[in-house]
């Protein structure tokens, strides 16, 4: 397996998942656990009600923005998978 990245992830970034079941999904920190986890949703088949929690180096930073309710959320990671194709 290849070196995972462990970028200082805060509320607000876009990261793809470089590991696990989800690996190459988008999320979206909605929340810092601890050190090594935070929270993360994507709108759509995780919600802020309901987020995912994941290890830091299993993610790695894409962007940054202002999402923060699973409408928002959920667009933002649309838009970022449709510049990914």
């Amino acid at each position: 397996m290849g070196k995972l990245c462990n970028v200082n992830l805060s509320v607000g970034d876009m990261a793809v998942s470089l590991a696990g079941h989800d690996k190459d999904r988008l999320y979206i920190v909605v929340a810092e656990l601890s050190s090594d986890f935070v929270l993360v949703a994507d709108g759509k088949y995780r919600l802020t009600d309901n987020p995912k929690q994941k290890r830091r180096k299993h993610l790695k930073f894409i962007c940054k923005t202002d999402a923060t309710d699973d409408i928002t959320i959920k667009k933002a990671v649309e838009e970022q998978n449709a510049k990914r194709r």
